[in-house]
């Protein structure tokens, strides 16, 4: 006679309470780690955004004033806040009209930067008539000038940066017939970056005003 032997086998289904609990502590702790990792990842793209942003800032304003320096015959004043420029107007072209007008300074070929400590901007101002050829000597007392223009409402003003917690422009001694580089010392405040930096540059080829000695 064969026998036949049964296996009788008992299968679990489901979790143990401690079982769930503790798949449900990994979960969290997962998750939470995940998110941790996400938020990291969003505050530093944040971060990178913002940085671009000031970079980007700070290169417009650097362009502006490059610019400005790059077409300047002259830095005719300079104070702690504020900077004075020639730009002549007249095309270079060898004429004998132009030669003159050329080292004539006339008020629409001014440019001042101005250190805006109230408001905290570096801003550059000019006229507002662009025809202005009013004539003014090398001796002029171009923040005196400026003052009185502005009081008139003569002057334009654009903003070339914004966020400045303190600027001042370097130097030790002013000679308008020599020095011709212009450094800005600029530190921009917390909502900005909080950087220090330097804007500025320097006047290739120095044309000096037929009044310099």
């Amino acid at each position: 006679m064969m026998r036949q032997q049964f296996h009788c086998s008992t299968r679990r289904v489901g979790f143990t309470l401690v079982e769930l609990l503790v798949s449900i502590t990994v979960t969290a702790i997962i998750a939470a780690s995940v998110a941790a990792t996400v938020s990291a990842v969003a505050v530093g793209m944040q971060g990178q955004d913002d940085a671009a942003q000031e970079v980007a800032r700070l290169a417009r304003g650097q362009a502006r004033i490059a610019d400005h320096l790059f077409r300047a015959r002259m830095i005719l004043s300079e104070s702690t806040t504020v900077a004075t420029l020639w730009l002549p107007a007249e095309t270079f072209d060898g004429s004998a009209t132009n030669a003159t007008e050329y080292d004539t300074i006339h008020g629409n070929e001014l440019r001042w930067y101005v250190v805006d400590r109230t408001n905290r901007v570096i801003s550059m101002q000019r006229v507002s008539n662009t025809l202005n050829r009013t004539v003014y000597p090398l001796a002029t007392d171009w923040a005196a000038l400026r003052t009185t223009l502005a009081a008139s409402g003569s002057l334009v003003t654009t903003t070339v940066l914004e966020g400045v917690l303190e600027a001042t422009f370097r130097f030790t001694t002013f000679n308008p017939c020599a020095d011709r580089r212009l450094v800005l010392d600029i530190q921009l405040d917390d909502d900005h970056g909080g950087m220090n930096f330097e804007l500025g540059g320097i006047i290739d080829a120095l044309q000096r005003h037929s009044d310099c000695q």
